[in-house]
């Protein structure tokens, strides 16, 4: 009777580790929102990303009160690659977003950083910008 109740919790365990295995999540991408600094009148950019495995989404979305300034949100990484994304369809009027799949320019355990920023104009600089560095899953 003893070796009958080991058996059965020996098997009652190895499905239990299998089940686990199964349902177990894969790798996720490095998600995040960053917000800029605001401009004057208080606009500002609400930048996202999601990097990981040779792709990046990034999302630039022009918040706050309207002021004549686009939101940009971009991202260099160390082997050169540089996306970018800028929304300037007005104040809390939606975001515009990209899909970048590079995989010379984007790859598991190399370093980037994002930015999220304002900016007057399309060729703009620039500014009121914060960052975040991460490492690409």
């Amino acid at each position: 009777m003893y070796r009958r109740g080991r058996t059965l919790f020996a098997g009652l365990f190895v499905s239990v580790v299998s089940l686990v295995l199964l349902t177990a999540a894969p790798a996720t991408a490095d998600t995040f929102y960053l917000n800029s600094g605001k401009s004057q009148k208080g606009g500002y950019n609400h930048g996202y990303a999601a990097v990981g495995g040779s792709t990046a989404i990034l999302q630039a979305c022009d918040s706050g009160p309207g002021d004549s300034r686009r939101a940009v949100t971009s991202i260099s990484t160390d082997a050169g690659g540089y996306f970018e994304v800028q929304d300037a369809n007005g104040s809390n009027n939606g975001c515009e977003e990209d899909f970048f799949a590079e995989p010379d320019l984007i790859y598991s355990g190399l370093g980037y950083i994002m930015f999220s920023c304002i900016q007057n104009g399309p060729g703009g600089t620039p500014y009121n910008c914060t960052q975040r560095r991460g490492v690409v899953d």
